[in-house]
């Protein structure tokens, strides 16, 4: 159990930091991307409600003028890939899955999870 806490605190220092929003900015997610929309006057929250009100949407990822073309852009990705360093763009997730994930986190493992968990702790050897 040791080794399963360490490895969660590693990856909880060297994952992406979100923002008050849960915006990652300096990060983007690549594949899955369903539409891009090219944005006069475009900022990540708009790009955020765009997914929000799309259903099958369930990233973003917005990129600044001149990073993809001469506007802000915004593509709307139908996964959740991994975010990726990117500087001049910001990623989220969609409104709904997020309250998902939160609302995941303020629940106890089932039984079944434990179990799993218990399953990936290295045995010592005989």
């Amino acid at each position: 159990m040791k080794h399963l806490v360490t490895a969660l605190a590693l990856m909880t220092l060297t994952a992406p930091i979100a923002g008050a929003e849960g915006y990652r900015e300096g990060w983007s997610r690549t594949g899955s991307v369903y539409d891009r929309i090219e944005m006069d006057e475009g900022t990540p929250a708009a790009c955020e409600a765009l997914c929000g009100r799309d259903g099958q949407c369930q990233s973003w990822s917005w990129a600044r003028a001149g990073m993809q073309g001469p506007y802000p852009q915004c593509s709307l990705l139908m996964s959740a890939p991994t975010p990726r360093r990117t500087p001049g763009s910001v990623t989220g997730l969609a409104p709904a899955l997020r309250d998902r994930l939160d609302a995941a986190s303020d629940r106890a493992p089932t039984a079944a999870e434990i179990e799993a968990l218990r399953a990936t702790e290295p045995r010592p050897f005989p």
